[in-house]
């Protein structure tokens, strides 16, 4: 993967620590897919940015002429323009619930595992705001536990998500736990070992583990509440 410009390359925009970059970033390396990448945060986005990402959202694709400014609507690219090796199942009940697991991971896990971090780690270091102590404590107390019971229960005793292959799915669903490390958490392994094993297991892969290892290691590494090691 290049990590700096190059004009004959496509440009992958925006910033290593977003669960959402980090699902396309995952996708084109299991493609083996070869691209450009600049680290673009989502605030404070110069106009240029926001030319080509109209919400002003992170991961924005840009190849040629072509400007994708979704990550689900670029790895749908990608799927369509690189089939193999696939990232969704061929039959169509499989490739539709892999499908849903992207959207339950961009908007419920968005909602309550990255916005751990986002409350304990982008409010204060970043936005300079006040991390909301009451949310955090919802999160991690309500909310999370549901999210957890339905994940375990749509799992079952199967090693990935949908199909008993790995997918689309996979991807999206572990990426915001990078993000719930390095706000000091992680999934307690004594009352969800399955989700526990689960995420520990997909960031593994050959195409994951390089990507997990850097983004633990990178810049928000310094934030991280002392005590939480493990990921």
């Amino acid at each position: 993967v290049q990590m700096n410009i190059s004009a004959s390359l496509p440009i992958l925009h925006g910033a290593n620590i977003s669960p959402y970059v980090r699902k396309v970033r995952v996708a084109l390396a299991y493609k083996g897919i070869e691209y450009s990448n600049t680290q673009q945060s989502p605030f404070g986005a110069p106009e240029e940015f926001k030319a080509k990402s109209p919400l002003s959202k992170i991961p924005c694709w840009e190849d040629g002429e072509l400007i994708l400014p979704d990550s689900s609507v670029i790895v749908s690219y990608l799927e369509y323009r690189y089939p193999a090796p696939p990232l969704l199942p061929a039959a169509a009940g499989p490739r539709a619930r892999a499908l849903w697991f992207e959207e339950y991971a961009d908007t419920k896990l968005g909602d309550t595992v990255a916005a751990v971090f986002f409350q304990r780690v982008v409010r204060p270091h970043v936005l300079k705001q006040e991390t909301d102590e009451q949310g955090i404590a919802f999160l991690l107390g309500a909310a999370l536990p549901e999210v957890y019971d339905y994940l375990t229960a749509c799992l079952g005793d199967d090693e990935f998500m949908v199909g008993g292959e790995f997918s689309l799915a996979d991807i999206a669903l572990t990426s915001p736990f990078i993000n719930f490390a390095l706000a000091g958490e992680a999934v307690d392994a004594a009352r969800w070992p399955e989700i526990a094993s689960y995420v520990e297991r997909i960031h593994a892969l050959p195409c994951y583990a390089p990507i997990v290892r850097a983004d633990l290691e990178g810049e928000f590494a310094r934030f991280r509440p002392q005590g939480m090691d493990d990921v």
